[in-house]
């Protein structure tokens, strides 16, 4: 049986997404960029989708599933999103 991850509300939180109101069957998290909008979709079946919003165009990065946290960090970073863990003051 296969499993694949999918990142934890509280790690997206850290890395400055909200969760937004979404359909059933998924999970949708959007943070602002220097450019527009990067969101996040989590669906029930493993699979997350990362979108991402410029000058009102929707550009889709990456559809698919992965194997550990290491594997979206490496992703984030492929389309030019910050991986890292925000500080709070």
């Amino acid at each position: 049986m296969s499993s694949f991850y999918q990142p934890s509300a509280e790690l997206l939180h850290a890395f400055g997404f909200v969760r937004f109101a979404s359909p059933p069957g998924q999970a949708r998290y959007s943070r602002p960029s220097a450019c527009g909008q990067e969101t996040i979709v989590l669906y029930d079946d493993g699979e997350l989708s990362l979108l991402e919003n410029v000058s009102s165009q929707l550009l889709y990065s990456f559809q698919g599933r992965l194997a550990s946290e290491a594997e979206l960090r490496v992703l984030l970073r492929q389309v030019n999103w910050p991986a890292e863990v925000l500080l709070s003051s």
